[in-house]
């Protein structure tokens, strides 16, 4: 977070995969927490007051695209968004935390976030209802196995319908956020807690401010075996013809994203871009046909 805007409690957070996103795969924005009498510097749709609860409304157009062969685009328009920061605990929209450490410029939370990947097998995943793709432009926001050849002819290809359901999930883990002097660093290392998979996913970014109301972010997910295998793998009783099951390995997936905003203290306008690239061990599986995800939002966002 930047000085200026005099924070006591820097909630410099926000879910790198998700997207706009992760991206395949979560929330963009970051909120900060502040006092009520240093508040004045901070514009309501990126500050929180400690103890308050915030509603808001992202109103816009913007898509995000699927990778699988069956999947429609993914529409956004309205985005619920819900915040509070305490002292210690925070929640934006679906990820919760307890603040561990903070110092001058490391931060370490204790996070329970989503694997955003299931947002691609169902429209409704709660991951495509709430989607911050609000960022700051002055914080950080807030994929070798058993495998086809890299054409994948229409005899072998799978459509995730054919397949038993991905379901959510949730990740729980450390996230670790340092300031720099032009930009942020964050990271985090979750497993899976709700029994699906036990997979682990490692989320990296860097984000740096190109101007005052411009940023731009770099980073990539990595998804272990078990967690890439359950949303892309395929089982061989999940086929009943004589199509191969397969079986990936872990996934690195490199993203980059472009945050810009308007004029006026968090009413304007905002723009949100993000391309994700896919691992060879994704875009291999029988029921991907693409070998990236692209997110673009153009919206303002209501504060209520």
């Amino acid at each position: 977070m930047l000085p200026i805007f005099s924070i006591i409690k820097r909630a410099g957070r926000a879910a790198i995969e998700g997207i706009l996103i992760a991206g395949a795969a979560g929330s963009l924005g970051i909120g900060a927490a502040y006092s009520a009498d240093e508040g004045a510097d901070c514009p309501p749709s990126a500050c929180v007051e400690i103890g308050a609860w915030q509603f808001a409304l992202g109103v816009g157009v913007g898509v995000r695209s699927n990778p699988l062969n069956d999947g429609d685009a993914i529409p956004l328009v309205l985005l619920p968004q819900v915040r509070y920061y305490g002292e210690r605990f925070f929640l934006e929209n679906l990820e919760a935390g307890w603040t561990i450490s903070e110092g001058r410029n490391l931060m370490v939370n204790a996070l329970v976030t989503p694997s955003y990947d299931g947002v691609f097998f169902n429209r409704w995943d709660p991951g495509n209802v709430f989607v911050d793709v609000f960022a700051n432009t002055d914080s950080v926001a807030s994929e070798g196995g058993q495998a086809p050849t890299d054409d994948v002819d229409a005899q072998t290809e799978v459509r995730a319908s054919e397949l038993s359901k991905r379901r959510f999930s949730y990740l729980g883990g450390l996230e670790f956020s340092y300031d720099l002097q032009h930009g942020m660093i964050q990271a985090l290392f979750l497993s899976e807690i709700t029994g699906r998979h036990s997979g682990k996913e490692i989320r990296f970014a860097y984000q740096h401010p190109l101007t005052p109301r411009v940023s731009a972010t770099l980073g990539f997910t990595w998804k272990d075996k078990k967690l890439t295998d359950y949303y892309y793998g395929i089982d061989r009783d999940e086929v009943g013809d004589d199509r191969a099951e397969y079986r990936p390995s872990a996934s690195f997936n490199p993203f980059i994203r472009l945050s810009a905003r308007s004029p006026g203290a968090g009413k304007g306008w905002r723009l949100g871009l993000e391309w994700q690239r896919l691992d060879t061990e994704i875009t291999r599986s029988p029921i991907v046909d693409d070998d990236d995800v692209i997110t673009v939002f153009l919206g303002r966002q209501i504060v209520f």
